[in-house]
């Protein structure tokens, strides 16, 4: 039997409420993995569960909302097996004690290919926490902007990180975290990032253990999160043309 609501935090953590629908899982029996990037192109991630048996191979999905409901009408334990056609993975066949749902599988070739992430130097880290991430998720539900921008400045005791949904000429929040002392002394001048996106990142990762952003002057916002034997990790573009 295999625990439905495993899959639905993994599902949970990459799909974004709707932002990413076409991924490929990579099952090596101990560990599920999914890498994606939004129709956009501007955010990059990936989603591991270790310690997790499932099926071995890579799995195409196309739509993963229609995944997400089909299991959303199920029990939380349930029998996952692939059926397969001509020795190549067709569709998921999953159970509980009353229903069986039959969901077809995409061929891998379809779902977009995901770019490979250097490490980037230069960065500047902070911790995050869930007030942190509840201040920014409530923030952008009251404004409504669809950026927010990123800035340095000089806090009370070190430096901090100023975040600012909206602008000077639309209504707008702003609030401040503080910088890792080990981060290099480098300046943020304002710049624009998908509120809506990292609104998602944080609503669908909320009690983390550990939790971290760095952001590169160059433009590039990395998130990690850790929950137990599950792993998220989020790269986002900075908007172009702003």
């Amino acid at each position: 039997m295999t625990d439905k609501r495993v899959i639905d935090q993994f599902i949970s953590k990459y799909h974004l409420g709707g932002a990413i629908e076409r991924v490929k899982w990579v099952s090596d029996k101990e560990s599920l993995k999914a890498d994606f990037i939004n129709d956009s192109q501007n955010l990059v991630g990936s989603v591991v569960s270790k310690n997790f048996k499932f099926p071995v191979g890579e799995f195409g999905i196309y739509s993963t909302s229609t995944l997400s409901k089909m299991l959303g009408i199920l029990e939380n334990e349930v029998i996952f097996e692939i059926q397969k056609e001509g020795g190549t993975p067709a569709r998921f066949s999953i159970g509980d004690t009353a229903m069986d749902v039959k969901f077809n599988l995409a061929d891998p070739q379809v779902i977009p290919n995901v770019p490979n992430i250097n490490k980037t130097e230069g960065d500047i880290e902070v911790e995050l926490d869930e007030e942190f991430t509840t201040r920014f998720i409530k923030s952008k539900d009251a404004i409504g902007e669809e950026v927010f921008y990123v800035s340095t400045q000089e806090g009370f005791t070190s430096k901090e990180v100023k975040f600012t949904i909206g602008n000077s000429t639309s209504n707008s929040v702003s609030f401040a975290a503080p910088i890792e002392d080990r981060s290099p002394d480098v300046e943020l001048d304002s710049i624009p990032f998908n509120a809506d996106l990292v609104k998602e990142i944080f609503k669908h990762n909320k009690r983390f253990e550990l939790g971290w952003m760095d952001i590169n002057p160059k433009g590039l916002m990395t998130f990690a999160f850790k929950f137990g034997d599950l792993e998220t990790n989020y790269y986002l573009v900075r908007n172009q043309n702003q």
